[in-house]
C-alpha cells in the first residue's frame, strides 16, 4: 500500500486561480492524498469558492465556524482515500500559513502546491513515488527530501523543462536549493521539526532547505517532471529583500559567502535582468526557451 501524502495549498485573495490548482491536485492518479488548503481569510470570494468546491465533491465530516475563522474536514465521494482539510483564518504571511498547513498534515510526505501552481500531469505524483520506491529497493536509505524537474511556463507559446541539480553534485544545496519548491516532497517528520522561519518574507524555503541539507539529511532527485510553474506576469525587477535574505542564509554556512553573493549580483544577476527587461516580451520568452539556463 502506498503512503498517504499531504499536499498543501496556501492562498489569499486569488479566487481566479484557486480552482485551477485544486483541479490539478484532485486529478492526480495517486490514490492516498490528504489535501490541505490554508486561506488567509480572503475577502474576494476565495474562501467561499473553496468551500463550495469541496462541498460539491465531498462529504463534510467536521466543520467549525467562528467569528474570524472557518475549519472543515471532508472525504472525497469518488475516492474515500482522498480527504480534505480547509482552514481559513488570518495569518502573518505566507510562511506562517504554510506552517499552519504543516501542523494539519498527517501524511508521510508534504508538498506545497500553492495557489496558481499545478502539477505537470495527472501522473506526476505516482511517477515520482514509483521512481522513489525503485530507489529504496536498491539503495535502502530513506531521503528527507525528494525532488523532480519542473516545466516553466513563460506564456501560452513558450515553455521549457528545467532540470534540477542532482544531489550528487558537491554542495548541491549548501547555500540555496537548486530545484523548484513545488516539485519537492518533504518527509513530514522533517517538515514538522524544522518548519519555516517566519522572519523571512521571500526566502523562507531557501532557509528551510539549506538547514535540512547542512544538517546532513538526504536529498534525492528524480528526472520525473513534477510541477508546472507559471512565471507569466511575475515581476522581472530586482529585489533588495531577496538579496538580503539570501545573503543572511548563505553567510551561516561560509564566512566568505557575502563576497561571492555580492559579486554574483553585481556582475551576473543585475546585468542579466537589465538586458532581459530591455527585450520585448515576445522575443524575451523565445530567447529564454532557446538560450536560458537549464540547470537550477
Amino acid at each position: 500500500m502506498r503512503s498517504k501524502i499531504s499536499i498543501i495549498t496556501v492562498v489569499y485573495n486569488d479566487v481566479s486561480h484557486i480552482v485551477v490548482t485544486m483541479d490539478s491536485v484532485l486529478c492526480q492518479d495517486y490514490p492516498h492524498i490528504e489535501y490541505i488548503l490554508v486561506d488567509g481569510y480572503s475577502s474576494d470570494g476565495t474562501t467561499q469558492r473553496i468551500e463550495s468546491t469541496i462541498t460539491s465533491l465531498a462529504t463534510i465530516t467536521h466543520k467549525e465556524v467562528k467569528a474570524d475563522s472557518l475549519y472543515l474536514e471532508a472525504q472525497l465521494d469518488s475516492n474515500p482515500n482522498v480527504s480534505f482539510k480547509f482552514l481559513s483564518e488570518r495569518d502573518s504571511g505566507i510562511y506562517d500559513a504554510m506552517n499552519k498547513g504543516i501542523d494539519l498534515a498527517t501524511g508521510e510526505w508534504c508538498n506545497f502546491m500553492n495557489c496558481g501552481d499545478m502539477f505537470f500531469s495527472k501522473e506526476s505524483v505516482s511517477k515520482l513515488f514509483a521512481a522513489y520506491q525503485e530507489y529504496l529497493a536498491s539503495a535502502g536509505k530513506k531521503a528527507a527530501v525528494i525532488y523532480g524537474d519542473t516545466q516553466i511556463i513563460y506564456d501560452a507559446e513558450h515553455t521549457k523543462i528545467i532540470h534540477a541539480v542532482p544531489n550528487e553534485r558537491k554542495n548541491a544545496h549548501k547555500y540555496h536549493h537548486h530545484f523548484i519548491h513545488q516539485s519537492a516532497f518533504i518527509d513530514s517528520a522533517t517538515m514538522k521539526h524544522y518548519k519555516y522561519n517566519t522572519y523571512f518574507k521571500i526566502a523562507g524555503d531557501t532557509d528551510f532547505f539549506t538547514k535540512v541539507y547542512n544538517a546532513g539529511l538526504l536529498f534525492w532527485h528524480s528526472a520525473v517532471v513534477v510541477s508546472a510553474f507559471n512565471v507569466e506576469g511575475v515581476s522581472g525587477s530586482l529585489s533588495w529583500r531577496m538579496f538580503w535574505e539570501d545573503l543572511q542564509i548563505g553567510t551561516r554556512y561560509h564566512k566568505l559567502f557575502p563576497i561571492y553573493h555580492t559579486l554574483r549580483y553585481v556582475f551576473w544577476i543585475i546585468p542579466r535582468v537589465v538586458v532581459r527587461n530591455a527585450i520585448p516580451r515576445r522575443f524575451r520568452n523565445q530567447a529564454r526557451v532557446l538560450l536560458g539556463k537549464r540547470k537550477q
